[in-house]
């Protein structure tokens, strides 16, 4: 086993409400974890449930930040650690969780990145259902229609890493409010990291109301633009995949009327496609074409009889 513990950053803002059960999951760990709590200078009792819960080990921070991202990164750079990840303050570490996860390590020494599965839980703490995800290359993780929307996607606290990778990545990127954490993935699989997945449930997620991921138009829309700016710069995938995510990508913002300028009305859609002949490569298109030959084919039918 590794002398070093799991170093976990715990990114903060009016946490009060779930926040104990987040620390309390992480001191069960023993010491095969320490957190460092980095606060947005709440004012409500989060910094009070902080310093009350911190062990010797840990640490409580708090002052301005520029988001979550810029907090976390924060944290990053000033906690140490070999073996690092984050947690947010209405999640839970699952029982032994830690000690897997530097036991995998410490066995796989070329391993940079784990990741393990998830309970769902809503806000009484009570689990309602599981996940499992499968990303195993960059074009699996480029791949959201396939993948990250397809139910194989990546849960935040269930995702582990090396401190090499960290720094060879550059940390998170603060002009994403929601989705920073799968621009922070991407890159690390652009960069060469060797991913791994630690079976049995590492973490559990909180669902609730008022959590900031709640805001999923926001976040797939952040999601695509990511999406969007890394296969302009030649991911590490085949042409071939490059140009199918480029087109699907393309019809879904024509979808969305986010390709169409602000103030326009979103262009029909049978001249697009005459514009756009490629979109007939996505499902959702093929589908749309069959369903209104099949509605016109109906209607002559209609007339003749």
């Amino acid at each position: 086993m590794s002398p070093q513990p799991l170093v976990l950053a715990v990114p903060v803002f009016r946490a009060e409400r779930f926040l104990a059960h987040t620390l309390e999951s992480l001191n069960a760990q023993g010491a095969a974890v320490r957190w460092w709590l980095q606060d947005g200078n709440s004012d409500d009792r989060t910094l009070e449930i902080a310093r009350a819960l911190a062990r010797e080990s840990d640490t409580v921070a708090s002052c301005a930040d520029a988001g979550q991202a810029d907090a976390i990164n924060h944290a990053m750079d000033a906690m140490g650690g070999e073996i690092i990840g984050f947690i947010n303050g209405d999640d839970i570490l699952a029982p032994g969780s830690a000690e897997r996860v530097l036991a995998y390590f410490h066995e796989h020494p070329e391993v940079d990145l784990i990741y393990g599965s998830v309970d769902w839980m809503d806000a009484d703490g009570t689990i309602t259902g599981h996940h499992q995800g499968s990303i195993e290359t960059a074009a699996d993780i480029l791949d959201i229609y396939r993948i990250w929307w397809g139910k194989r996607q990546w849960v935040q606290p269930e995702v582990f890493y090396r401190r090499r990778l960290w720094a060879k990545v550059g940390g998170f990127d603060t002009r994403w409010h929601l989705a920073f954490d799968f621009d922070f993935w991407v890159r690390c699989f652009f960069a060469g990291a060797r991913v791994a997945h630690v079976p049995g449930i590492v973490a559990r997620f909180r669902i609730h109301a008022a959590q900031k991921s709640n805001a999923s138009e926001r976040a797939a829309d952040e999601i695509r633009t990511i999406v969007g700016e890394h296969l302009s710069t030649l991911p590490p995938i085949g042409a071939w995949r490059r140009f199918l995510l480029r087109t699907h990508l393309s019809y879904d913002l024509y979808q969305l009327g986010k390709s169409t300028p602000q103030g326009e009305s979103k262009p029909r859609f049978l001249p697009s496609l005459l514009a756009h002949p490629q979109w007939l490569l996505c499902l959702l298109v093929r589908q749309r074409v069959q369903s209104s030959l099949a509605k016109l084919l109906g209607l002559r039918r209609r007339k003749v009889t």
